[in-house]
């Protein structure tokens, strides 16, 4: 049975610096999976973060768990917070818990504030005293328009403001004191209150209690005196006029929050867009930067023979659509078209999704699609889903570009290996050619004339020119099948069957003395048999040819953990250190750098690394001490099941 996949969330936790701020930042840190985007907000000044060690220090902390740390300047705390976590997709909200306050009038905690705000989203309180094992969780409570909190500080300032202009009406003040002392009221209820409402409330209650209790006849509500008409329309402008610029001020904090929002979420997306390597990851982030955005399922379909889907909800992969699923003509009419459709669109209106065409002047990429879910995206939505896609077609055109300018730079290598290697092969086989012909000539001409010594040196340089010519074609032929990307035809061999098989190849002399090393039995490595007994060859033909007589060849096997090192090693007079950053290069030969003499084309050791790295292993040259030199090359071991 398949795992269930656990949806990714955003963690966010709100810093401060208080020392007990490390529970609720390990808390948080507990609770997260570790596909999950963990976050930190301070709001605040940023001057203070230089000053604070204890803030500095949780700061600091959130890091070494991995979390973006995130600092917004503002007074306005709860505010700040809430438009965060909306904008961020926060999922879960960990907060230390205040101590409560016992006054009448005193705000509610500040994780109440959020809970009312923030409905969808799981709150946890940390106690700042001690730390609970287990979070403390809010249940989320739906935000009405009238709550009583609002009610209480309107109330509770009107209830202050009728004390105080009892007061002054028993000092003989005039009315017009107490006239200014409840528009004052008025003023603090609107601007400590959420919502206009609660400024035309207060200064309604203003004018009945003025009226009931300060004007005569007292404690009626009858008005005798129009001026205080007058006085009543003014302190209902004055609320309405406060009210709203409270509003206003909000309205501010909320665009600039989503134009925060915006630049960040684009900023993010660009940096993963261009740290994508393949075409696969810019559509995975593309479709999780969406879905993420808009909390929306996210699906892109590449048009051509066919149409085929990935991908996303909230981050996450979905399980590919059914046949019945995908809107076959809404995709063909977008991607021909190149024009929107779909949902609250002119064109398939029915459609539950809405489709965006991917594409540029010159290319069409295909098709991104959203499942509405019902509702149309607000302004701010679809002006950062449009940013997206933009940035998401540029990264396409730019990967585009890269692959076909990679494309005809490894068309141009080609074009100059083949070039380079036609141009080497027809100098440097002239010449054994040439010695062949001429020596066969010789003894076809005059070979009864000849002593039988010298007939047999003829027959030695032909065999031996035409053994080099042999191996040399032989490298060839390997080469093109490694350079031409062929697959490798890899079996189980044992390593004693590839030595030996080397063995009966390489050009071994009686003027070397060849040791090979007891090898452990029932060695195994997984190989391309025919292509790594070549590069074996090439290490001991290499020995043999560039070694003093007299020297020691050495065949040497060693067991790793998961490889197998095979070493051809001699006592020669080893290469020089700057020739052994060069020495794998193609047609490289040491001191004259490009092959331009007899028997020294610089194929085989091109070869041999080439082959290595086809098979995914490494080949390196080590000096072997006192003097000498160390060839080897490392081959995946394998283990037999034994029965």
């Amino acid at each position: 049975m398949k795992e269930k996949i656990q949806p990714k969330r955003t963690i966010l936790v709100c810093l401060s610096s208080s020392p007990s701020c490390q529970s609720i930042i390990k808390a948080a840190n507990q609770s997260k999976n570790k596909e999950d985007h963990f976050l930190a907000l301070y709001v605040g000044s940023k001057e203070r973060i230089n000053t604070d060690n204890s803030l500095q220090s949780n700061i600091d902390l959130v890091k070494s768990y991995g979390g973006e740390v995130h600092i917004i300047e503002s007074n306005e705390i709860v505010l700040s917070i809430v438009e965060f976590a909306k904008r961020m997709g926060v999922t879960d909200l960990f907060i230390g818990s205040s101590a409560p306050s016992h006054s009448l009038f005193a705000a509610r905690p500040i994780g109440e504030q959020l809970a009312s705000y923030l409905t969808n989203i799981s709150i946890y309180i940390i106690p700042n005293v001690i730390a609970s094992d287990y979070p403390v969780r809010i249940k989320n409570q739906s935000r009405f328009l009238f709550n009583s909190k609002d009610i209480f500080i309107v109330l509770g300032i009107m209830a202050i403001a009728t004390l105080l202009s009892m007061w002054f009406d028993q000092s003989r003040f005039s009315n017009g004191n107490i006239i200014t002392i409840y528009i004052l009221a008025v003023l603090l209820a609107s601007i400590s209150t959420g919502h206009q409402i609660y400024g035309i409330l207060a200064a309604s209650l203003y004018i009945l209690l003025f009226n009931y209790l300060f004007i005569e006849p007292r404690f009626t509500l009858f008005v005798y005196d129009s001026e205080y008409l007058m006085t009543y329309f003014v302190s209902f402008l004055a609320a309405f006029i406060t009210g709203s610029l409270a509003s206003k001020l909000k309205t501010v904090a909320t665009s600039s929050a989503e134009n925060a929002y915006r630049a960040k979420v684009l900023l993010d997306t660009s940096n993963q867009l261009e740290s994508a390597t393949n075409r696969h990851d810019l559509i995975h982030i593309t479709c999780t930067q969406l879905s993420r955005l808009l909390d929306r399922p996210i699906y892109y379909f590449d048009v051509g023979t066919q149409i085929h889907n990935v991908f996303a909800c909230n981050g996450e992969e979905l399980p590919l659509l059914n046949e019945q699923e995908i809107d076959t003509e809404v995709i063909l009419y977008t991607a021909k078209n190149r024009h929107h459709a779909g949902a609250f669109t002119n064109n398939y209106q029915d459609c539950p999704k809405r489709y965006y065409s991917i594409h540029n002047n010159h290319n069409f990429y295909g098709v991104i699609g959203i499942d509405m879910q019902g509702k149309n995206f607000n302004e701010f939505e679809n002006t950062i889903l449009l940013s997206i896609l933009n940035e998401f077609t540029l990264a396409l055109e730019n990967e585009t570009m890269l692959l076909e300018k990679q494309e005809a730079l490894i068309q141009s290598e080609k074009a100059t290996f083949r070039s380079t290697l036609l141009r080497s092969i027809s100098h440097d086989l002239r010449t054994p050619l040439t010695t062949i012909s001429g020596n066969a000539e010789t003894l076809l001409m005059n070979g009864n004339q000849l002593q039988e010594q010298e007939r047999n040196k003829i027959y030695h340089d032909i065999h031996e020119d035409a053994m080099w010519l042999k191996q040399e074609m032989e490298n060839i032929l390997a080469m093109t099948k490694v350079e031409s990307n062929e697959y490798l035809n890899e079996t189980i061999e044992s390593v004693e069957d590839i030595i030996a098989e080397a063995l009966k190849h390489c050009e071994k002399d009686d003027q070397h003395h060849l040791v090979v090393e007891p090898i452990l039995e029932n060695l195994f490595v997984r190989a391309d048999m025919k292509l790594i007994v070549l590069v074996l060859v090439n290490l001991l033909n290499n020995a043999f040819k560039y070694t003093p007589k007299g020297s020691t060849i050495t065949i040497q096997v060693e067991e790793d953990i998961d490889k197998v090192w095979i070493a051809v090693k001699d006592n020669g007079n080893g290469i020089p250190k700057g020739d052994k950053e060069h020495i794998f290069d193609l047609f490289y030969t040491g001191e004259k750098k490009i092959a331009d003499s007899y028997r020294s084309m610089g194929i085989g050791l091109n070869y041999c690394y080439l082959t290595m790295k086809a098979h995914g292993q490494e080949i390196e040259v080590l000096d072997n001490v006192p003097h000498g030199t160390i060839f080897r090359f490392s081959l995946a071991k394998e283990k037999l099941n034994e029965k």
